[in-house]
C-alpha cells in the first residue's frame, strides 16, 4: 500500500505562541493512515525511506525543526529584514529530507519559542521502494533504492572558495552514491532522480545543482543591505545514467553567506523516483 500524506495548518492555528509539536489539522491526502492530524505526528506504517517536505509562510520570524523519534533532523530559521518586522511582509521558507524509518517510527515538526509566526504550511510525504534484478552489479541496496540526506557542517560554513560545496553529516546515503569526502553524488543506476537543496543564508548566498559539470539550476538570495537569517530553496528532477556525477557548487569573489548552526540547517538531498 502506497504511504503518502498533505495535510495544511488550518488559519485559526496561525502565530502559535506554543513550543512543541505543531499541528496541521487539515488533511488534504492521508494514504496509509500513517498521519493524525489529532497530534501532529505520522506514525510509519512500514520500514522504508520517506521524503518529507515542509513550507511555512513567515510574517516576522519563524523556527522549526523535523523531528525523528526526538531527535532533530533538519531545521529552518527564517525572518524578514529588521525593517519589515511589523509584519507587513510575507515570505516562505522551506526544508525538506528523506529520512529512513523503521515501524512505528514516528516524525512531526517541532516549534520552539514564543514566536510571531503566521504559517499556511503544507507537509508533504512521499516514499516508494524499488528493487533491481540481483547480481547484476550496482552499486544499490538490495531494495533497489537510492537516496542521501546531508547536512552542512557548521565549521564549513561561510565558504570563501569557488566550486564543490561538500555536506559532510550525511544522515542517509543508501546506496552509497554520496560521497561526503568529495561532495559529489555519483549515479549507481539509471533512472530519474529528485534533487533539493536548502540554504541557510545570511548576507549573501549563491548556488547551483550541476550534472556532469553542467549548471542545471540555480539560486541568488540576498538579505542585505540589512543582515538576517533567511532560507532559500531549489530542486529539480534530473534524467541521469550510471556515473553521472551530481554536485551543489558555489561560485562568487569574497565570502559566500550560506551558514549552518545548531538552528539553521543547509541540506543536500537527493532520491530515485524510478
Amino acid at each position: 500500500m502506497a504511504q503518502a500524506f498533505t495535510a495544511k495548518l488550518n488559519v485559526h492555528d496561525s502565530y502559535p505562541k506554543h513550543s512543541g509539536v505543531l499541528k496541521f489539522g487539515k488533511v488534504e491526502l492521508n494514504e496509509g493512515k500513517g498521519y493524525s492530524p489529532e497530534t501532529g505526528i505520522f506514525t510509519c506504517p512500514t520500514d522504508g525511506l520517506y521524503l518529507f517536505m515542509v513550507h511555512i509562510t513567515v510574517y516576522g520570524e519563524g523556527q522549526s525543526v523535523l523531528v525523528k523519534n526526538g531527535e532533530n533532523v533538519a531545521s529552518l530559521h527564517h525572518t524578514n529584514q529588521p525593517d519589515q518586522l511589523s509584519y507587513n511582509s510575507s515570505q516562505v521558507a522551506t526544508m525538506s529530507s528523506v529520512i529512513k524509518l523503521a515501524r512505528k517510527d514516528e516524525v512531526w515538526v517541532n516549534l520552539w519559542d514564543h514566536l510571531h509566526v503566521r504559517i499556511i504550511q503544507d507537509v508533504v510525504l512521499a516514499g516508494r521502494a524499488m528493487s533491481l534484478e540481483p547480481g547484476r552489479g550496482d552499486s544499490v541496496s538490495p531494495s533497489g533504492t537510492v537516496a542521501f540526506t546531508a547536512k552542512l557542517n557548521a565549521c564549513d560554513s561561510y565558504p570563501s572558495h569557488s566550486g564543490v560545496l561538500k555536506f559532510a553529516n550525511v544522515l542517509v546515503n543508501e546506496g552509497d552514491g554520496y560521497s561526503a569526502d568529495t561532495g559529489l553524488f555519483t549515479c549507481p543506476v539509471d533512472g530519474f532522480y529528485y534533487f533539493s537543496v536548502h540554504a541557510s543564508v545570511y548576507g549573501r548566498g549563491q548556488c547551483a545543482i550541476f550534472k556532469n559539470k553542467e549548471k542545471v539550476v540555480s539560486l541568488y538570495h540576498t538579505t542585505l543591505p540589512e543582515k538576517c537569517s533567511q532560507v532559500a530553496s531549489m530542486s529539480s528532477v534530473i534524467k541521469l545514467a550510471k556515473k553521472d556525477i551530481v554536485s551543489v557548487n558555489i561560485w562568487g569573489s569574497g565570502k559566500n553567506d550560506i551558514f549552518a548552526t545548531e538552528d539553521n540547517d543547509t541540506v543536500f538531498a537527493g532520491v530515485l523516483l524510478g
